[in-house]
């Protein structure tokens, strides 16, 4: 295959707006092509647990090395790569002295041509074409030349790809910021509001409680864009006790709590009040027209609110939290917790999303129902489950 009319393939393939899976598959089969070997492979090495993926390959899903397949470091010439931060090539493994190499003795692979790839500064994982057979000469300046070039493209494609998703992850937690400040912000207005109205410090006291809430909740987001979306440490907490807390954040109107489960799980604090408190201003907002939160009306509603009960499920599985409001149609509970879902033309849609990652951030698992009185129960099951209370 003609070098130049090679790197002219390369280079439109590359630039086409398809998925990057797509265009680094399409690559490889061009290198493969080009270099002349049996496949091509774009691979993830996780060093820390030493273990090599194929993330795109030329083989087909019933070979020997097909997307998916995850091998022991140890058992690939790509450890050769990552240990040397640069090319490996070998036209015939067992004349170049590697016939005792565990790799050989595993694949009897003879030929192997693995460029490093690196993203953030750390090598990623490699660009591999690899043979059963033996080469009849080295691999050519030109040939690695080119089997460079792909891996420099790829490596792009997947900093860009890195990248991208990454300025995705933030602009979620802003968004998931200003739809989890809004509640304590109407609260801080309204109690000073009060203040202003009867000159009793006490509503500057709770309005100064709501504005510490906000700040623990910046600090929570910034955490967690730190942290990634997985619980890193985990402590027993009393249910009842946070949900009670949780309870006093929320414009609630009208609308009563019952915190009965007499659970302590093992979960994160800060995460397991951010459920809480998305699943009871749904329940308020949503429970009753009355009850709802309004703008300049932050603390007093006219109108029947609802009863939020936070209980045990049974056997000790993990807890509910319920109410007596309208419930939500069985044809869209598939689709509450996806991010922009809402029943109101004014919703922000993510209450309910935010409530699903955080379950997932536990290994939860979140599902909804009807509630015994009619409402909406959410029950969160696979909780670690430390100690029960008789209620």
């Amino acid at each position: 295959m003609d070098a130049e009319l090679a790197r002219q393939e390369l280079y439109e393939v590359m630039n086409q707006p398809r998925e990057f899976e797509v265009n680094a598959e399409r690559a490889l089969a061009i290198g493969k092509r080009y270099l002349d070997v049996d496949n091509a492979h774009l691979t993830e090495i996780h060093a820390d647990s030493d273990y090599w993926e194929a993330v795109v390959s030329t083989d087909p899903i019933d070979g020997e090395f097909p997307p998916g397949l995850v091998l022991d470091l140890g058992s690939t010439y790509c450890r050769r790569v990552i240990a040397d931060g640069g090319t490996v090539a070998l036209h015939d493994a067992p004349a170049q002295g590697w016939a005792d190499d565990p790799v050989f003795d595993a694949h009897e692979l003879h030929c192997y041509h693995g460029s490093p790839i690196v993203v953030d500064g750390e090598i990623h994982g490699t660009v591999c074409f690899v043979s059963e057979g033996a080469r009849s000469r080295p691999f050519s300046d030109e040939e690695t030349l080119f089997a460079e070039l792909i891996a420099r493209m790829l490596e792009h494609g997947l900093q860009r790809q890195r990248t991208a998703d990454e300025i995705e992850r933030l602009d979620r937690f802003a968004s998931v910021l200003a739809h989890d400040l809004r509640n304590p912000l109407g609260v801080a207005q309204g109690y000073v509001d009060l203040f202003r109205k009867t000159g009793d410090d006490q509503h500057l006291t709770t309005a100064a409680d709501a504005l510490d809430r906000m700040d623990v909740l910046v600090s929570d987001i910034l955490t967690m864009v730190r942290q990634g979306e997985t619980v890193e440490s985990a402590e027993a907490v009393d249910l009842d006790s946070v949900a009670e807390h949780c309870w006093q954040s929320v414009v609630t109107g009208e609308s009563d709590l019952r915190a009965d489960a007499g659970l302590t799980v093992r979960a994160a604090p800060d995460r397991l009040r951010r459920l809480f408190e998305n699943l009871f201003r749904n329940s308020v907002e949503h429970g009753s027209t009355g009850s709802r939160a309004e703008p300049g009306d932050a603390v007093e509603h006219g109108g029947d609110g609802v009863t939020v009960r936070v209980g045990a499920l049974a056997d000790d599985a993990g807890f509910y939290v319920e109410d007596d409001g309208p419930g939500i149609p069985a044809s869209e509970r598939d689709s509450v917790f996806e991010r922009g879902y809402s029943s109101e033309a004014e919703g922000s849609g993510l209450g309910l999303a935010i409530v699903a990652s955080v379950a997932a951030a536990h290994d939860w698992r979140i599902s909804v129902t009807d509630a015994p009185a009619g409402g909406t129960r959410f029950e969160i099951e696979d909780v670690v489950v430390l100690d029960t209370v008789a209620n």
